[in-house]
């Protein structure tokens, strides 16, 4: 299993070397992207730590902040190390930000962001929220040369068929296990699976039966199960699609 997105840096874990440690145990690759230059740094420096450890480094949407510039240039600084295999998590949340001003800056970072990563041969990872078809517009516009993925995915199956146009893969999380998410299934039942990575985004979105708590990369194996069940595959043969989808986009031996 590849948990491709689990921020086990965050302050939410109070030993990060031990949670790591302990999923490691179970999971085979973990990728902890960054969110600023500080949580981005912490990041790097546990996965200098452990083998099977990997990271990315970006700026947040919802970090974007009047001298982001200056943020973005101190993260781009950072990727000469092997470690570091894309940029993210980036783009836009427009579910929290209603000012258009703010907005603006959010896709002026995204569109920065886009182009350092083509400049230092990295894919990257989107955050999308509640802004689909202007996080598709920008893509369409400043292509991501070394491929992107949509990190949690919520859009609906018409907008998962355009962003495939455009050569991207679709990340899933704990909501493709709850019962009343209609989308996620749908997507989970549709996406190529040779375009499908598996996330927990721990510690958020905890899936069924651990909902409401805590969530860790220890939890990735319910939402394979949940995939697995809606395409009618073996567990293991889901887990092994995706952990090698995974280390492709991320080019990892």
């Amino acid at each position: 299993m590849f948990d491709t997105h689990t921020h086990l840096y965050d302050a939410m874990f109070e030993n990060s070397q031990e949670i790591i440690g302990k999923c490691l145990e179970k999971i085979n690759l973990l990728l902890m992207p960054g969110d600023n230059y500080s949580n981005s740094l912490k990041a790097l420096e546990l996965s200098e730590s452990f083998k099977n450890v990997y990271c990315a480094v970006g700026l947040h949407p919802l970090e974007v902040k009047e001298d982001y510039q200056r943020e973005i240039e101190k993260i781009i600084d950072l990727c000469s190390n092997a470690k570091i295999k894309a940029i993210g998590e980036i783009g836009l949340d427009y579910y929290w930000i209603k000012d258009e001003r703010e907005r603006k800056r959010q896709r002026e970072a995204f569109i920065l962001q886009i182009q350092k990563a083509n400049s230092v041969k990295l894919p990257i990872i989107i955050h999308d929220r509640d802004a689909h078809e202007d996080t598709y517009q920008i893509l369409k516009q400043y292509p991501p040369l070394y491929g992107g993925v949509l990190h949690c995915y919520s859009g609906s199956l018409e907008m998962m068929e355009k962003f495939l146009s455009l050569g991207l893969y679709i990340g899933l999380d704990g909501p493709v296990t709850f019962k009343n998410a209609k989308t996620p299934k749908e997507v989970a039942a549709k996406v190529p699976l040779n375009r499908l990575l598996v996330e927990t985004d721990s510690p958020y979105l905890s899936p069924e039966p651990k909902r409401g708590q805590r969530n860790d990369s220890l939890n990735l194996k319910y939402i394979i199960k949940a995939i697995a069940d809606i395409r009618g595959l073996n567990e293991q043969e889901l887990a092994d699609i995706t952990e090698q989808n995974g280390r492709r986009f991320f080019g990892i031996e």
